[in-house]
């Protein structure tokens, strides 16, 4: 009998995909196919689905100037199609360039594995022949063309061959809560489950931190294979860099602080000025390898405040433009898109400049690593960790500036009171997204056992965050409801366990209920204490 007390409590446990694993058999799709449409990806224990690869084909996340098909025919993808939501091929009107043959129209079908056309029995059905292409993450046969209904070949592509990222990161810049928005929301078997078997609070919230657990340890092997090849100093700004921009420029960001790596910054920025002027310098080098300082003709019309603060910003370009090197992006790379003002990238980009600016020479990981340690040297008391929590948060809170805290946009209007840089709520998603586990794969490595222990009770302590849709979704399909009671998700880690279950299992429509692991734990263990 499983057993949700045989797993340690104090620090960052596998029980979650333990749990799973032993609950694979139960998992399969038998009906189907045979086989669990929920595979793990050989080296990361990632749970990947049909809809993944759906997302990942229709977003192109693949290097898209070097696609081959399964038999050696240069591809090049025109159009990826139109999404199909009901019965038939995923997309509709795809149209691609095809090596000896030109443009080609047609359908496109997606699996996760090559074996899946034949298992769903699509060379038999006549509404597939329309199927140009076969697109799967993994070919798990020889052959290099499936066969429709009338024994006419079709052209396959593998994506595991040319995506452009990590399989993770890939799955991270997958919007799942766009995906849910709209989506009528019923209860799940689980609901029925814990109220036909009486499973109490206690029980729930516990199954929930291992599944919390399992959504950092996920983050912690990403930034893991980052630090192979760069500093944790140089992770930890690439991570935050990501996060501060959100789901739409999550890209431009990244790309970003490889253009401008920490090495490069800390060769340019002159040493022997004020904080105040290093301030003005990464501004400078931020914006301007960003592609987002306005052009000299667009100067005139500003006010003398505005008018000062663009001399200066030039003023500081033209004595580090040479060193900068790499040619800057394009302002066309940013989305402005359902942003708010306070969001900007321009916003932003002075957020990260101030913190560099004040966490220098030592560096932002260092200051971190300060108040964990100022955390471990103390009683390891709720108040003691609430305390290592606002001293962490606090280097974000506390950037200012002394033109941006007052303008949304250069030149806009000044505003009538400070506006943080950075608000409490995204701070507190870069703590717990990016600081907890980074800071968890240098404990590990480092052999740390406190520091791990210190990281479980900043992340257990963290209060709930406003629920998002997906936090809202779950609590419907789970409890019935989109507010539950304040003992059931009543940490960030139960919230992040929430996000685990649903993407594992819940975001697929093609898994029933009665395969997921949350369920069938449920089932099998009564709700044994």
């Amino acid at each position: 009998m499983l057993n949700l007390n045989k797993y340690p409590t104090n620090c960052f446990s596998p029980a979650y995909q333990q749990i799973v694993c032993s609950l694979r058999a139960d998992i399969n799709d038998t009906e189907v196919n045979g086989r669990s449409p929920l595979q793990v990806l050989e080296g990361t224990e990632k749970l990947i689905k049909e809809e993944l690869v759906r997302c990942v084909w229709f977003g192109q996340h693949i290097k898209k100037d070097k696609l081959y098909t399964d038999d050696g025919s240069r591809l090049e993808v025109l159009s990826p199609g139109w999404w199909n939501s009901e019965g038939g091929p995923d997309f509709k009107h795809a149209e691609i360039l095809l090596e000896g043959k030109g443009l080609v129209k047609g359908n496109v079908e997606v699996h996760v594995f090559a074996s899946d056309w034949m298992r769903h029995r699509h060379d038999k059905q006549n509404t597939y022949d329309s199927v140009c292409l076969h697109v799967v993450m993994w070919n798990d046969h020889e052959e290099r063309h499936i066969t429709n209904s009338k024994g006419e070949l079709i052209l396959q592509l593998t994506l595991s061959e040319y995506l452009d990222a990590e399989i993770d990161e890939i799955v991270d810049i997958i919007d799942v809560e766009s995906y849910i928005k709209g989506k009528k929301v019923s209860p799940g078997y689980c609901k029925t489950a814990i109220e036909e078997r009486k499973i109490d609070e206690q029980w729930i919230g516990r199954f929930l931190d291992y599944s919390g657990d399992e959504r950092i340890l996920q983050k912690a092997k990403r930034y893991g294979r980052w630090t192979e090849r760069s500093t944790f100093e140089q992770t930890l700004y690439e991570a935050v860099m990501e996060s501060l921009g959100y789901k739409n420029n999550k890209k431009p960001f990244l790309t970003l602080a490889a253009h401008v790596p920490l090495n490069t910054m800390q060769c340019i920025i002159p040493d022997d000025v004020s904080v105040r002027e290093k301030k003005r310098y990464l501004q400078s080098l931020l914006f301007n390898m960003a592609g987002l300082f306005p052009s000299p003709e667009k100067h005139d019309t500003h006010d003398e405040e505005t008018s000062a603060y663009i001399k200066s910003i030039e003023h500081a370009w033209k004595r580090i433009r040479i060193e900068a090197g790499k040619i800057p992006l394009s302002k066309k790379e940013w989305s402005y898109a359902g942003i708010r003002p306070a969001n900007f990238p321009e916003r932003r980009i002075a957020a990260i400049s101030n913190i560099l600016s004040e966490c220098m020479p030592a560096g932002i990981f260092r200051r971190l690593l300060s108040a964990f340690q100022k955390g471990k040297n103390g009683e390891a008391d709720r108040g003691s960790v609430r305390s290592v929590i606002n001293d962490i948060l606090s280097i974000f809170l506390e950037a200012e500036d002394d033109y941006w805290s007052y303008h949304y946009t250069i030149g806009g209007k000044k505003l009538g009171r400070v506006q943080k840089l950075l608000g409490r709520e995204r701070a507190s998603v870069i703590l717990i997204n990016v600081i907890v586990p980074l800071m968890l794969v240098y404990a590990r490595k480092q052999n740390d056992v406190e520091l791990e222990k210190l990281l479980h009770a900043v992340y257990g302590t963290c209060k709930p965050l406003p629920a998002t849709s997906v936090i809202k979704f779950m609590n419907n399909r789970i409890f019935g409801r989109p507010k539950v009671s304040a003992g059931i998700v009543n940490s960030v880690r139960r919230q992040q366990g929430l996000y685990q279950i649903f993407k594992d299992f819940c975001e697929n429509n093609t898994i029933s209920c009665n395969k997921c692991a949350f369920y069938l734990f449920i089932t099998k263990t009564g709700g044994s204490k």
